[in-house]
């Protein structure tokens, strides 16, 4: 029976929060609305942190996948493995994992019915599959016994989006011969649905086995030790421990230093959990900290609108004590009245998750539509993970708002409050609403700072010199290979362009760079320099490097420090020749003429060297790290594995008017060549790596300091206006004692103005105290003294008007009226 009491109470405590709910609509829909923002933000940004940090690879058991990483102790680095290391790690760190698997991935053209189209394709070890263990959607996949030879097992397996997208969905598709790269390919299968790769940035579209990528590589890939192109994931074995396999990976990475000095010189290998190695181990802790700091920051959004939303509630006890009274009067138990506001303050949370549901979606889809450039994406939505998160932050945010005034209520002396006929006592109320005021003005400041230094950084970052000139360059990409040409056939297809190209009306200079600055290929090596040794205990260096075209330094406009660029000379036949960067000069032959000097690239032994000029230093990857030593050799040299090249034009004019021109010569001299990312060279600086990381920074957060200022200004009016009402028999007799309209004026604005100026000071601190956290994302001083002087001042003058609003509405009051104010 009490269980049922219970239930009773509670669908009429619900029905009754119903209709207070109804009757006060206005109250409603701003208390709704104000959690609504608040939820709205923190499931936009929980819903990116969970798709690209939380939600684990659609595979069996994924939290044993592990990825290996090869960190090197200086220079460009990525976590790479050469075949013949991954195939000596599957033999002797077989007793820790089940099974190990390695991948490489690019893009290729996918011919069908003579019609070349661009696709994202891995190219996968036999037992990458059954390591991850998925099934089929359709067909089979690769066997492992696929893949090991060059060239061999020419088969692929389609996503199952791409299939749906491309080929409708047909089961019939499952036998079809089709073209990748101009190489006869038959299609064996579908992938599962929900099943886009391993990389939560890129969506795989098909999936070859690992030989097949030896078009397009050296020819000696998966022979070549020091050649490092591939990916390496594993499964644990039941029962092991990240421990014990980093343990073993240890021992293997000794015994292979030791076996291949070579080219492993002081390996190592790490194993990390697949969470943590997104998108790729080094950068894993980094995400952590930048989702920790946006979610930090929507979290502040979210408890000042809890405390907007507790003030109006504090409104609505003052003016409902009475209410409480008589029924405490009546005998209702003080639990009874606690019970009773906490759920109509449940049902406004709940209400407001619902909607903040809704907005967070929006959010969370308009991050996702972020162009990323070169094909990259989150795949944003919403699962259980999110709807829960938005869920406990509703509930969360029902208790914060409601404990408060309902405890209030409830506590309040029956005689008193039944004798002050219905004025209310507002005493303990004004003091608890000025305090979350002065908390409210205070978040907002912290808020506002920090979006300020995120926007001081966008702009210092946009003012960098880069050390080339990206205004008037068209760029457009272009991979001869997708159609099937031979090292040959891109060599004459590029000199053609070139040529064709230059001719063009309104074009300076044309040529072409298998890398763009700030973009996502990046192409590095281990080197072998002449007269340099590496310190003691390190690994050969391994320096970034990029393949051009003799024009490449006239189109980016990057000064020549000594020496001579490329000609077309520089070509197969002729001495291999390099260009070299100052850091790059500087750091390998210090105090030496470095024009004449030779080295070697790990991939390319055959061919040594030599430095014929030293171009000034320009960015190359992140427009505010330091520049490292970096390099250009002639493509004419490395044109086997290096097909893919941007165009980059200079034009007089609008880079964009040309576009329909310079497409037009493309079609001329390949008609079935797929082109990409056509774009200006100031618009291809918008990527992760360049600009587009600050922009994104920068808008999230002046988006929540707009928050921050706008639940602040309308807490600060909300509280001011309540005190001046309550004040107003007050005033009256004010008044009516002589006092002008400007003493009421700075009685009700020095209020005002005191609650702000304790919220600023506490604001300033607490940005003091997070500028340590936010100093490794900024590009400007955390403390930068403009951009504290300027919000400062910019937050103190938007709430003193909110205060001046309502002190100026109070010296308006008719004296006879205010003392007639009940």
């Amino acid at each position: 029976m009490r269980r049922m009491n219970y239930l009773g109470n509670f669908l009429e405590d619900v029905r009754y929060g119903v209709r207070q709910m109804r009757s006060s609509p206005g109250f409603t829909a701003a208390a709704v609305l104000t959690l609504a923002l608040g939820i709205g933000a923190n499931t936009a940004i929980f819903s990116v942190v969970d798709s690209f940090l939380l939600r684990p690879l659609p595979v069996a058991d994924p939290g044993q996948i592990t990825v290996l990483d090869s960190p090197q102790k200086q220079g460009f680095a990525l976590p790479l493995f050469s075949i013949p290391d991954y195939r000596d790690l599957c033999v002797q760190a077989g007793t820790v994992f089940s099974g190990m698997f390695s991948y490489l991935s690019r893009f290729d053209g996918l011919s069908v019915n003579g019609k070349a189209e661009r696709i994202r394709a891995s190219y996968v070890s036999g037992n990458f599959f059954s390591t991850l263990g998925i099934q089929p959607a359709q067909g089979r996949f690769i066997l492992p016994s696929e893949g090991e030879t060059a060239g061999a097992d020419p088969v692929m397996v389609l996503s199952y989006n791409y299939w749906k997208g491309r080929f409708g969905g047909d089961p019939e598709i499952v036998g079809t011969k089709v073209s990748v790269d101009g190489h006869p390919v038959t299609i064996v299968g579908v992938a599962p649905e929900g099943f886009y790769g391993t990389n939560v940035l890129v969506a795989q579209q098909a999936y070859l086995p690992l030989g097949m990528a030896v078009f397009g590589q050296a020819p000696d890939f998966m022979a070549n030790r020091g050649s490092r192109l591939v990916y390496v994931g594993a499964r644990l074995q039941p029962g092991r421990s990240f421990q014990q396999a980093q343990a073993s990976l240890d021992v293997v990475a000794r015994r292979l230093s030791q076996q291949y000095s070579d080219t492993d010189k002081d390996l190592a290998i790490e194993v990390f959990p697949e969470l943590r190695a997104r998108p790729i181990p080094q950068a894993g802790r980094l995400m952590v900290v930048i989702a920790g700091l946006f979610l930090g920051l929507t979290a502040i959004v979210l408890l000042l609108a809890c405390v907007n939303v507790a003030n109006i509630m504090l409104v609505r006890s003052t003016t409902r004590e009475r209410e409480m009274a008589t029924r405490a009067a009546l005998g209702a138990p003080r639990s009874r009245l606690v019970r009773q506001l906490l759920t109509e303050s449940m049902l406004l949370a709940l209400a407001g998750g619902a909607a903040g549901i809704l907005l967070g979606y929006s959010g969370s889809r308009a991050l996702g539509s972020v162009d990323l450039h070169a094909n990259l994406s989150f795949r944003v939505g919403l699962d259980w993970r999110v709807l829960a998160y938005a869920l406990g932050a509703a509930i969360l945010t029902g208790l914060i708002v409601g404990t408060v005034p309902a405890l209030r209520a409830a506590r309040g002396d029956l005689s008193a409050i039944l004798r002050s006929g219905g004025r209310g006592m507002i005493g303990a109320h004004q003091r608890l609403r000025c305090a979350l005021v002065v908390a409210q003005v205070g978040g907002s400041l912290m808020l506002l700072i920090i979006a300020g230094l995120f926007v001081r950084s966008l702009g210092a970052a946009q003012q960098t010199k880069l050390g080339f000139d990206p205004s008037h360059v068209l760029n457009l990409g272009m991979d001869p290979k997708e159609i099937g040409y031979s090292a040959a056939q891109n060599r004459a297809f590029y000199k053609t362009l070139i040529d064709d190209v230059r001719a063009l009306p309104g074009v300076l200079s044309v040529s072409t760079a298998a890398a763009v600055p700030m973009g996502y290929v990046i192409k590095g090596d281990s080197l072998a320099i002449d007269g340099y040794q590496p310190p003691s205990g390190q690994p050969a260096p391994n320096v970034s490097y990029n393949v051009i075209s003799p024009d490449y330094f006239q189109t980016m406009r990057i000064p020549m420090a000594r020496g001579r660029t490329f000609t077309d000379a520089d070509d197969e036949k002729a001495q291999y020749v390099a260009i070299v960067n100052e850091v790059m000069a500087k750091h390998f032959w210090p105090n030496q003429d470095p024009l004449g000097r030779h080295f070697t690239m790990t991939r390319e032994p055959k061919h040594s060297m030599q430095v014929v000029g030293i171009a000034r230093d320009s960015r190359f990857l992140g427009v505010t790290l330091a520049i490292n030593a970096h390099f250009y050799v002639p493509y004419a040299q490395h044109d086997e594995a290096n097909s893919l090249e941007t165009l980059q034009v200079r034009t007089a004019g609008a880079p964009e008017l040309l576009i329909p021109e310079v497409e037009r010569v493309v079609a001329t001299v390949a008609p079935d060549l797929p082109v990409f990312d056509v774009e200006t060279m100031t618009d291809a600086l918008n990527t992760l790596a360049g600009l587009l990381i600050f922009k994104i920074g920068a808008a999230l957060a002046a988006a929540f300091g707009i928050l921050g200022i706008i639940l602040a200004t309308v807490g600060v009016y909300g509280v001011i206006s309540y005190v001046a009402s309550q004040r107003t028999h007050e005033i009256g007799i004010r008044m009516a004692l002589g006092a002008h309209s400007q003493d009421i004026l700075r009685m009700i604005l020095g209020q005002g103005i005191v609650i702000v100026g304790a919220g600023l000071t506490i604001g300033l601190a607490a940005a003091f105290s997070a500028a340590h956290v936010v100093r490794n994302f900024v590009t400007v001083s955390a403390t930068d003294p403009l951009t504290y002087l300027i919000v400062s001042a910019t937050l103190t003058l938007v709430a003193v008007l909110a205060c001046y609003i309502p002190a100026r509405r109070a010296t308006k009051v008719d004296p006879m009226a205010a003392l007639r104010y009940e």
